[in-house]
């Protein structure tokens, strides 16, 4: 039995370690020239480890803190909370967003799970402060990455509890270091710089067309970002009912600034802009030292235009040093990173109000002898690296099952 991976983020990678683990034949093609997907290190010169994509997880991400051990990635505490910001902008406190973000858990509740979006339901609580009404709408967004419209009310159950979270961890030599880790376990089965121009399949096996020829499998793990999916071309088309399911599902947009400086805090701190709908975080090296660098996070279309990010980070720049103006920074060492690139398409998926009760099973559906995965079909865990790590691996069940 052959299987053929097509991606090497995590997904992909965790799908291809199961797989040649248990003896079976693997191969994974890659389009980028390097392995990771939306997951990417960097040192900078002045020893601040940025992650150009994904970057937090949780203590309880098993799969994730179970490969960190496996190849002997170190993890600290960061010092900060994700999920606590001090909201700026806007004329209240970190407590009353609090108290908001509650009373809108309980309100979800209260509605039985009715579909609405995250905009309506928040006006629909008379009661809510104003101001605070919308730090919790700009919280929603930046996180999601999307326009409040569009977002399912449901997730305010996960950030209304999530303002009293645990600490932060970092992995010392960057999120990037679990997936070359799994890239030095399965060697040269990965191709690299290897894109799948599209996919035939049948009952008798797979056969992957790319710019050096056609690869033949058994099976195949599709485990390309939803965006992507999206377009990809297969040979029958894929059911209706997928495509239909893939197309329901929104695309995060989101973008990163990273700025050294010239000056280490005292302290790690995170701040949310809520009418510009970004936030920054200073954070503890492996040194026990805070960084010298801070991170910050946009998430929507609306905010990535308002910042101008398509132009480069001089609007994000002056609205930072605005913002954060105790912090010293090197404008000129400033990064700009996007997931916008023909191999990404985009952030994460997002939850929406319009998806139909069947979706979410639709996106998981084997096709034949394509099996698929991604964050966008890790249910609650969809979004973060673990969701990816999960769905990886109950791909490679999944075709374990049909050998």
């Amino acid at each position: 039995m052959t299987v053929i991976v097509i991606g090497a983020g995590f997904a992909g990678l965790a799908a291809a370690d199961a797989l040649a683990t248990a003896g079976t034949d693997v191969v994974v093609l890659e389009a980028r020239d390097r392995v990771g997907g939306r997951v990417r290190s960097e040192q900078l010169p002045n020893g601040a480890v940025i992650e150009y994509g994904a970057e937090f997880f949780e203590a309880d991400h098993d799969v994730l803190c179970g490969l960190c051990g496996r190849f002997g990635l170190d993890i600290v505490p960061r010092g900060m909370r994700y999920s606590e910001r001090e909201p700026r902008g806007v004329a209240t406190t970190a407590e009353a967003v609090r108290a908001a973000a509650e009373r809108a858990r309980a309100a979800v509740a209260e509605r039985s799970g009715e579909p609405t979006s995250v905009r309506d339901l928040l006006a629909s609580l008379d009661d809510l402060d104003p101001a605070a009404r919308e730090a919790v709408t700009a919280r929603v967004e930046v996180s999601s990455a999307y326009d409040a419209g569009g977002i399912d009310a449901r997730v305010l159950t996960h950030f209304g509890a999530s303002y009293d979270g645990p600490e932060s961890d970092r992995i010392v030599a960057g999120n990037a270091a679990v997936a070359h880790g799994l890239h030095a376990a399965l060697g040269e089965r990965v191709q690299l710089e290897t894109p799948a121009e599209a996919v035939a399949w049948d009952a008798h096996g797979v056969r992957v067309r790319t710019e050096g020829g056609v690869v033949e499998g058994t099976a195949a793990i599709v485990a390309v970002p939803a965006a992507v999916l999206k377009t990809m071309r297969f040979e029958p088309a894929l059911p209706d009912a997928k495509r239909a399911a893939l197309q329901r599902l929104p695309i995060a947009s989101a973008a990163k600034l990273f700025v050294p400086l010239r000056a280490v805090p005292e302290a790690p701190s995170a701040t949310l802009s809520v009418p510009e709908r970004y936030w920054a975080w200073t954070a503890l090296g492996a040194d026990g030292r805070v960084a010298p660098v801070v991170c910050c996070f946009a998430g929507s279309a609306a905010a990535l235009r308002h910042l101008e990010v398509e132009d480069g980070p001089d609007t994000w720049l002056a609205s930072l040093a605005a913002m954060r103006p105790e912090l010293a920074l090197e404008r000129d060492g400033a990064i700009l990173s996007t997931w916008h690139d023909r191999y990404a398409g985009g952030a994460y998926g997002v939850q929406s109000p319009d998806a139909e009760p069947g979706d979410d099973a639709a996106l998981v559906e084997r096709v034949g002898p394509l099996v698929f995965c991604g964050e966008h079909t890790a249910g609650g865990h969809a979004g973060l690296m673990e969701g990816a790590l999960r769905s990886g691996l109950r791909a490679a069940d999944a075709v374990g099952s049909r050998a």
